[in-house]
């Protein structure tokens, strides 16, 4: 098996694309008799010859084509993985695996903004997503942020909250209950409910602080669609505040 070393590949590929052991130093801040010693080091290694000189031209052999193919590729690769590091390393870039539950998804998009005014270089990847998915985001630990409602408290975690995220009720303009002064759990009991999936963090928080039973009313996936359905007379909907 051939054995070379970056240093030795690093000179070679200079030596040949620049035309000369000279340039090749000042471009690797090395000395020449160094970049010498490294491709001598190099034909050594591969024992073959891999470049002709004719007076002041320097041109590869067969096996100094072939080699330089390889040490241009391998040179890329080497060079890209240390961007990579060093974005990684600063913490003014990177990037961002986001998992948003839906609720925060209409303010969300501001958040971001203000943090990429502070953080040009950072990247995100964002995922709008249900609560069963925000758990499993959690659990696998395939996130590197979620945005939730109420953070579960079977999974250890570090949580933070950062605003308030009001639930109310909306009704179309004519739904009846807006000609009363209060309105009452009891009178949410008797409208047609539209509320979020079971699981919902929305609906979770809805039914625990009313005590309403939506099983034989209406579940909609998305606030949005939600918001849509009371306009058009379908019923009471329990969304975010933030949602219209």
């Amino acid at each position: 098996m051939i054995n070379y070393t970056l240093k030795q590949l690093y000179s070679f590929e200079a030596v040949i694309r620049l035309g000369g052991f000279t340039i090749a130093s000042k471009e690797l801040h090395i000395t020449q008799p160094a970049v010498y010693m490294q491709i001598q080091q190099l034909q050594d290694t591969i024992g073959a010859k891999l470049f002709n000189i004719n007076g002041k031209k320097i041109s590869p052999t067969f096996i100094g084509q072939k080699l330089y193919k390889t040490a241009v590729k391998t040179i890329n690769i080497v060079e890209i993985s240390k961007l990579d590091i060093d974005e990684s390393l600063n913490p003014d870039s990177g990037h961002l695996q986001i998992a948003v539950a839906t609720t925060a998804n209409s303010f969300i998009s501001s958040l971001l903004s203000k943090f990429k005014k502070e953080f040009p270089k950072m990247t995100f990847y964002i995922d709008v997503t249900n609560r069963h998915a925000l758990l499993d985001n959690l659990k696998n630990n395939n996130a590197d942020l979620v945005i939730m409602g109420e953070p579960p408290k079977n999974i250890p975690l570090i949580s933070h909250a950062f605003m308030k995220n009001p639930l109310i009720a909306i009704a179309h303009p004519e739904n009846e209950l807006l000609t009363k002064s209060k309105v009452t759990v009891k009178d949410l009991a008797k409208e047609t409910l539209l509320t979020r999936e079971v699981g919902s963090g929305t609906r979770i928080t809805i039914e625990r602080f009313t005590g309403l039973n939506f099983n034989s009313d209406i579940q909609i996936n998305s606030n949005e669609a939600i918001v849509e359905a009371v306009q058009a007379g379908l019923g009471i909907g329990f969304v975010s505040m933030h949602s219209v």
